[in-house]
């Protein structure tokens, strides 16, 4: 029998797509294009190895521009991995093998940079210390994205957000200063 799952050790970069990603900071909606990739490395899945792997994250970065609407220079807001990814809970399924179906759950720990944040800030009526200091979030909880492929590494398949995410200030955890409730990402094949 041929293994469907990819060879433990190997590392699979993939890019990554969000168009139109509607993201609310405080009272105000933007809409967002994030651009940029994942690195991710195949590792044995102890509870079941057989059917399944692992996937480690070992590189993710994505970014997206968020024109000024008074004629200043344009926020850039970077989506990066937070810290290494020592419990990989990122998990690859083989749900059958004629015709290949896979599930694919992908649990994501980052940090979000919002440079230049004052005008946006200012708009969405929250009030930061240090408004010319790029503004550092992290998640609140990690991020689940799920998506069932035809093969993998996926090819321009869409993932989907399982619950809002949610971002906040490493200091004060309670209060969310960022939230994306929809964040449809095409990875792969562009």
């Amino acid at each position: 029998m041929v293994n469907l799952l990819p060879k433990i050790g190997v590392e699979i970069p993939c890019s990554c797509l969000a168009l139109n990603t509607p993201m609310t900071i405080g009272t105000s909606l933007f809409t967002l294009d994030f651009k940029g990739g994942i690195k991710i490395r195949v590792e044995v899945n102890p509870n079941q190895p057989l059917n399944s792997v692992r996937l480690r994250v070992v590189g993710h970065k994505i970014s997206a521009e968020l024109p000024a609407e008074d004629g200043s220079e344009p926020t850039t807001v970077t989506i990066e991995q937070k810290d290494l990814d020592v419990d990989a809970k990122s998990v690859l399924r083989l749900m059958s093998t004629f015709p290949p179906k896979f599930e694919q759950l992908m649990v994501l720990d980052f940090t979000m940079t919002i440079d230049n944040p004052e005008a946006v800030l200012r708009s969405a009526g929250v009030r930061t210390t240090v408004p010319s200091e790029p503004l550092v979030l992290s998640t609140k909880n990690p991020v689940q994205l799920t998506s069932k492929l035809a093969k993998f590494p996926p090819r321009g398949d869409i993932y989907k957000l399982q619950n809002p995410m949610e971002l906040v200030l490493p200091d004060n955890p309670d209060t969310t200063i960022v939230k994306i409730d929809s964040f449809p990402i095409k990875v792969g094949g562009l």
